[in-house]
């Protein structure tokens, strides 16, 4: 469809504000009281307190719970087989990972069936959880007054245990699993793998790789993994990896959604967030590197590309193994504190209202700039870097990709724009090709 003629009016601000006004109002409610229902475990008692100010209809909640119950029951088996399946003793088949899908989508859509009592008495979008400032400085001030020791890598890719894999299309599917580097996220950390077939692969050698970071509420492993845009690369001979960010899917904390720690945790969320995902980026560009051997490059899609990013200019202090090669970012900003405060998202959650009655300012979040936003120049040339800019973004802000366009120095002909907003920038993929076929003909170059 987004192909068709019929993209040309669906790729346009008006979407965008469309997407912004379900994302606030109905998408981050609705997931605020699943959250909150699948730790219930059937007790409405339990989900009652959590939400106090919800009390409609005394028969309706017990129902409900009672399925999410189930259906989160059914995903667990599902997953102790995949896991079985994959990292164990086997056998793997794909109708294991169908079932682990199928079981995961049906219990994230029961989100709807708290619409009606969303319409009486409104969930919150977020469960504010804001750290103080206190703690935030005892637990990362060291970090900033070390910038170049504020990434350290105390795990190596030999961490990294790679599952079995299945044909899936124009690739191979697999998974990797490893120690998170940071606790504080979780204990876990996954990616998926996709790995070209041997035709394909045969057009690139060394095989290069994409490691590819999703946004904030995107989990492709519980809504049912799709192929797209960027796994299309696959029938060009280029590995993609997927990884899982912290808080995300599987590593979803309890009494959450996907990403909302990141929101709700304020800066201290962010500080964690960044500081786990820049890592562990770092050490899947040095599993790729030493498993193919060819150049790597890291991207993302909005918050993994504020990822991304971050990646590319702290890289400078890691290991040769772990720095990236080129650089493919779609709908990043400069400033992750202006995003916060002034991008439509986080205005139309509450973001900036939630940090100011916690005693966070705009300057006191600026105080963090270097753990949070890409401070100097990435640690690859200009050259190498890839950038997807929509012209009316007003979530990350258009102004804040433009400047670090400037910044960078990134050459004209790397650099695209599309007249469109943020969530329609990242759809936009599927309809122009340009910046992926860029991205291929450097890293075709590079090997």
């Amino acid at each position: 469809m987004l192909k068709s003629a019929l993209g040309d009016l669906i790729l346009r601000p008006w979407f965008d504000r469309a997407a912004l006004k379900i994302l606030t109002t109905w998408y981050f409610p609705l997931s605020r009281a699943w959250a909150e229902a699948v730790a219930a475990e059937g007790s409405a008692e339990r989900f009652f307190a959590a939400l106090p100010a919800r009390r409609r209809s005394d028969r309706l909640v017990p129902r409900i719970l009672t399925l999410v119950q189930r259906r989160h029951e059914a995903l667990k088996a599902a997953e102790e087989a995949w896991l079985r399946a994959f990292f164990g003793p086997g056998p793997a088949h794909i109708d294991v990972e169908a079932e682990r899908l199928s079981r995961a989508a049906q219990l994230m859509g029961l989100r709807s069936l708290f619409a009606p009592l969303h319409l009486e008495h409104p969930f919150p979008a977020v469960a504010w959880k804001i750290e103080d400032k206190a703690s935030v400085e005892r637990r990362h001030s060291e970090r900033l007054r070390e910038p170049a020791h504020a990434f350290v890598h105390r795990i190596g890719p030999e961490a990294i245990e790679p599952s079995r894999g299945f044909i899936n299309g124009d690739g191979v599917d697999g998974w990797l699993r490893f120690p998170s580097p940071v606790p504080a996220v979780g204990p876990q950390a996954w990616a998926r793998v996709g790995t070209p077939l041997p035709e394909a692969r045969r057009r690139l050698d060394p095989q290069p790789t994409l490691v590819f970071a999703h946004g904030i509420g995107m989990e492709p492993e519980y809504w049912g993994y799709q192929r797209e845009p960027i796994t299309g690369l696959l029938q060009s001979g280029i590995r993609v990896i997927l990884p899982e960010l912290p808080w995300h899917g599987r590593r979803r904390m309890a009494h959450s959604y996907g990403g909302e720690p990141i929101l709700s945790l304020g800066v201290g969320g962010l500080l964690d967030f960044f500081h786990a995902a820049v890592l562990e980026i770092g050490l899947l560009v040095a599993w790729a590197r030493a498993t193919r051997g060819g150049p790597v490059a890291v991207g993302g899609v909005s918050l993994g590309a504020l990822t991304a990013q971050l990646v590319a200019t702290v890289a400078r202090h890691w290991p040769a193994e772990m720095r990236p090669d080129a650089l493919f970012l779609v709908a990043p900003s400069q400033a992750l504190e202006a995003v916060a405060f002034e991008g439509s998202l986080s205005c139309g959650l509450g973001v900036p209202g939630a940090l100011q009655a916690a005693g966070w300012t705009l300057e006191e979040t600026t105080r963090w700039r270097p753990l949070l936003n890409p401070v100097g120049d990435p640690v690859m040339s200009p050259e190498q870097v890839v950038v997807l800019l929509g012209v009316a973004d007003d979530v990350t802000l258009a102004e804040g990709g433009e400047a670090l366009v400037a910044d960078w120095q990134v050459p004209p002909a790397n650099v695209f724009r599309c007249d469109a907003g943020h969530f329609s920038t990242s759809l936009a993929l599927s309809r122009d090709g340009a910046p992926l076929e860029r991205l291929l003909s450097l890293l075709s170059a590079l090997g």
